[in-house]
């Protein structure tokens, strides 16, 4: 009963952070602000939307999927969200403190911080999924929030239980600090003398709420709304097997990596039913966003291909600046490697700084090394990647915002977790765009979305795939 009071507690959680999550998707990218004005409106006839009529899932599927008081269809994006958020928020759940798929984490009291944290993270990476799907753009202020969540969340998150979770050593904690002291520097020498980016931009915003409009409008009656009952009675099942889910095991047999003798053969794996279930919800999460992602959307793909052609003669010369910007990262960070490599002393009073105890088993020291490592490796991994590729091939290869992207994914969940991620994502990406191919003639497809889903299931099952192909050793 307890797992089922918490599982609904974190269902209803999700929903109203869904609905939140709706507000921001719509107004940050139109240049307008959270908090003026204060209530939700209809974007068709600018009406302040009522309490009860703002309830998630529950008031679309009431009003029909119409606003009450214009009659305009409501986009079916609203409640979809608030069902992506609440599930995803059950599943983080479920994968710590049911399923006990992560290592190092399941004591509900003590690692409630990094359930959290993992919410914030989850709940980030579903605004920018809808804003990259909707206009190919990535809002840097979400990014910076999930980190900032991410690396506070480990500075108070160090318990002597949490061993299995990958952290940096001493060696790796000052290379990091040493790249991120170097990041700063780049930062400072790349943009010193100009005025800082104000956030606040002037922006033409169309189909911007109306007050002028007549109380009511004749519309064509819309049964879309019906199409909710499907990914609503999958969660609820989902949510009900949490309680009574049998104890069934599944075995497989997958080509993989031998422990004994690392050589490719058939392995046999056993996925239990709480395993299964949580791969039927991220089954669910997959074709929400392959659905989503084959929309029509011609006009804009037509611009970000344009956009991306008319950028190719300097996206060369843009890499190797980049290259420049990272460089005093690179070099600290190598410095500092060799200096604690050489100098024992230096390592020893690092390894005493990182085990630093305030209070019991509170170390500060070590749960910011953690974020921070996370943090500065993941955005490591898409900014190489970004260089790399777009000096060999003459073309932005990755967004800097999905290199944000995999900052904050780092700082949160581990840099384990953004490394996999970024590849899982890109084997996503392959996968869906199969179905969006037979759905749509598109030539863009935002990476962003689909680097959200692998994070997602590298946070699942990050200890699973590490223990399959033998590369735990590695991480560590």
């Amino acid at each position: 009963m307890g797992t089922l009071y918490w599982s609904i507690v974190s269902l209803l959680l999700g929903g109203c952070i869904g609905s939140f999550l709706n507000v921001v998707i719509y107004r940050w990218p139109r240049g307008l602000s959270l908090r003026k004005p204060a209530r939700s409106f209809c974007p068709a006839c600018g009406q302040t939307i009522a309490w009860y009529d703002n309830i998630p899932v529950i008031s679309y599927l009431v009003l029909r999927g119409r606003c009450r008081r214009c009659g305009v269809p409501i986009s079916l994006q609203y409640p979809i969200v608030e069902l992506a958020t609440a599930l995803t928020f059950l599943m983080a759940y479920d994968v710590f403190f049911v399923a006990h798929l992560r290592i190092g984490i399941g004591n509900e009291p003590v690692d409630a911080v990094m359930l959290i944290a993992h919410w914030i993270l989850l709940a980030g990476l579903i605004a920018l999924t809808v804003m990259d799907l909707e206009a190919y753009m990535v809002d840097i202020r979400v990014t910076w929030l999930v980190s900032l969540a991410g690396v506070v969340g480990h500075i108070f998150w160090t318990p002597a239980g949490s061993q299995g979770w990958i952290r940096p050593g001493a060696t790796q904690a000052g290379v990091v600090l040493a790249a991120a002291v170097g990041l700063g520097l780049g930062m400072w020498w790349a943009f010193r003398g100009q005025p800082p980016a104000s956030l606040e931009e002037d922006m033409t915003i169309d189909g911007y709420p109306s007050a002028g409009l007549p109380p009511s409008l004749p519309v064509k009656r819309s049964w879309r709304w019906l199409w909710l009952v499907i990914p609503v009675g999958l969660i609820l099942a989902y949510l009900a097997s949490l309680a009574c889910w049998p104890g069934t095991t599944f075995h497989l047999k997958l080509p993989g990596i031998s422990p004994e003798d690392g050589s490719w053969q058939w392995r046999a794996v056993a996925i239990s039913g709480p395993t299964a279930r949580v791969l039927g919800g991220f089954a669910l999460l997959f074709v929400g966003l392959t659905l989503a992602a084959s929309r029509p959307v011609a006009e804009v793909d037509t611009q970000i291909m344009e956009s991306i052609e008319s950028e190719a003669p300097d996206a060369r010369r843009m890499a190797l600046w980049e290259l420049k910007l990272i460089a005093p990262a690179i070099l600290l960070g190598a410095l500092a490697l060799l200096l604690l490599e050489s100098q024992p002393a230096a390592r020893e009073s690092l390894e005493r700084l990182l085990g630093w105890r305030v209070w019991d088993d509170w170390r500060p020291a070590l749960g910011f090394s953690t974020g921070l490592a996370g943090w500065i490796i993941g955005g490591a991994v898409g900014w190489l990647a970004r260089i790399l590729f777009t000096l060999l091939f003459g073309k932005e290869a990755l967004g800097m915002g999905d290199v944000h992207i995999l900052a904050a994914a780092g700082a949160v969940a581990g840099w384990p977790v953004a490394f996999l991620g970024f590849f899982l994502g890109a084997m996503l990406a392959l996968a869906g765009l199969v179905v969006i191919r037979l759905r749509r003639q598109s030539q863009a497809l935002p990476y962003g979305p689909w680097l959200g889903l692998g994070f997602f299931l590298a946070v699942m099952f990050q200890d699973r795939i590490l223990e399959y192909l033998n590369l735990r050793w590695w991480f560590e």
